[in-house]
């Protein structure tokens, strides 16, 4: 297998290794979040078509969503560094194939969804690779306050990109903003080269699913059907992420309808969204979070639905809206960061990828389908039937309203009801709210294979 390290001696190691990497990241995704709002406008310009946007997404996600599972085998079989390299390589020939096109004046829609698919695939080994490896770059006390720095890359990226290729693409235009993209491309993959991300240790679980990537992939399945606690928490987000397709894609539609088609109350709305995120990262990155992580995990389930419910879907007007939606975004960071945490301190190293292949393959599928519920329910009957005069006004017009936007909140409130289900089923169920003592810790030097790695 070829090394990356070979032929030169990486400079940062460790937590040092984790900043340089993470610092990286940050301008390689801010690039990337410019190419992709400038590249939106110039698709809603060209086609004037919602499904034409959405399509650019699904483009994307659906393969990575495939690949997922494999990615992550491959990522346990493989030097994960050199994954990352694949991952980010990949996603600047799709960059590089935009500006060709762009250039030469050829670029049509077809060619984003293209695109689309090629860097979905290659992207599909980065969140199992990047995860994996921040297991065995931070200790074990510092994972959460890596895992929320690796969410601000997104959440800063959110705000800030957006408003500087607003302010660029003029000066620019399409191709300057991709070539922008692409050298950040290169200086990622320039540190990248400069730190040390050490292979974990062989462990019992990695030895006994030694295989085909098939084997493996079923291995990392196996691994997590016969632990209670894993199939417990992988349910819970599940439902989860069901619950949130009720309340996240429904903000958009139902502030606009609500406000009378009023701009300025969405954008801030969504600004107060994403500084929502903003903090909850800044805060996991100060705090490392609750000494027993999946206390914060349930506390924050029921969070995203008391703000989902009352200040989202039952709320009225701008500044509960604003609200409800920070609190919701810093919810979910804190959530996720510590969810993450709690999966790297628990599964052996040398399997994480499939595990994390494996968990955003759960994460990716159903959101989709408490979006498209959430979207089909409103369009075909909640929303009429929350109008004066319509079926469901007489019993919950009292809660929600009516007219514009009611039948919008009256799902949000269900999808935030159904979250603080979740939070409180986690707390209830056993094999879940005790998962960091039914499950030990894994310690490194623990392997009766670890002197195989050295």
């Amino acid at each position: 297998m070829v090394r990356v390290d070979e032929g030169h001696t990486p400079r940062f190691k460790g937590m040092q290794a984790f900043y340089v990497l993470w610092g990286g990241q940050f301008i390689s995704i801010f690039a990337s979040q410019m190419t992709s709002f400038v590249i939106t406008l110039w698709a809603w310009e060209l086609t004037g078509s919602a499904t034409a946007l959405v399509l650019v997404g699904i483009a994307s996600l659906v393969p990575r969503t495939i690949l997922s599972p494999f990615a992550g085998t491959l990522v346990d079989r493989w030097n994960r560094k050199l994954m990352m390299v694949v991952s980010d390589g990949g996603a600047a020939l799709a960059t590089a194939f935009l500006f060709i096109m762009f250039v030469t004046g050829k670029a049509e829609i077809w060619h984003l969804y293209l695109a689309g698919a090629f860097a979905g695939s290659f992207s599909a080994f980065q969140y199992p690779a990047t995860s994996a490896a921040i297991t065995t770059l931070a200790p074990q006390d510092q994972l959460a306050r890596a895992n929320s720095m690796n969410s601000l890359i997104s959440s800063a990226s959110g705000i800030g990109a957006p408003l500087l290729a607003g302010g660029l693409v003029a000066l620019l235009n399409m191709t300057g903003i991709l070539l922008i993209d692409l050298i950040t491309f290169l200086i990622a993959l320039g540190t990248l080269l400069l730190i040390h991300i050490p292979q974990p240790e062989a462990t019992r679980e990695g030895e006994v699913g030694r295989g085909s990537v098939w084997q493996e992939t079923a291995q990392g399945y196996r691994y997590i059907r016969t632990r209670a606690s894993l199939v417990g928490i992988f349910l819970l987000f599940m439902v989860h992420n069901i619950a949130a397709g009720f309340i996240l894609p429904l903000i958009n539609p139902m502030v606009l309808a609500r406000s009378g088609n009023d701009a300025a109350s969405l954008g801030l709305v969504r600004s107060a969204g994403s500084f929502g995120f903003l903090a909850g990262g800044l805060l996991l990155t100060i705090w490392k979070g609750p000494r027993k992580r999946i206390i914060g995990v349930n506390t924050g389930f029921v969070v995203t639905g008391i703000s989902g419910a009352i200040l989202l879907g039952v709320g009225q007007g701008r500044v509960t809206w604003m609200t409800g939606f920070f609190v919701f975004g810093m919810a979910i960071t804190i959530i996720n960061s510590l969810y993450i945490a709690i999966l790297q301190t628990k599964v052996e190293p040398d399997i994480q990828g499939r595990i994390f292949g494996l968990e955003f393959l759960v994460s990716a599928a159903f959101y989709p389908i408490g979006q498209l519920a959430a979207g089909i329910s409103a369009d075909r009957w909640v929303e009429p039937a929350m109008q004066a005069g319509g079926s469901l006004a007489p019993t919950f017009g009292w809660l929600v309203g009516t007219g514009p936007g009611s039948g919008l909140g009256l799902l949000m409130l269900a999808g935030g009801l159904a979250a603080i289900a979740v939070g409180a089923a986690g707390f209830v169920i056993r094999p879940i709210r005790d998962i960091e003592t039914l499950l030990p810790d894994y310690e490194p030097g623990d392997s009766p294979f670890s002197e195989s790695t050295h």
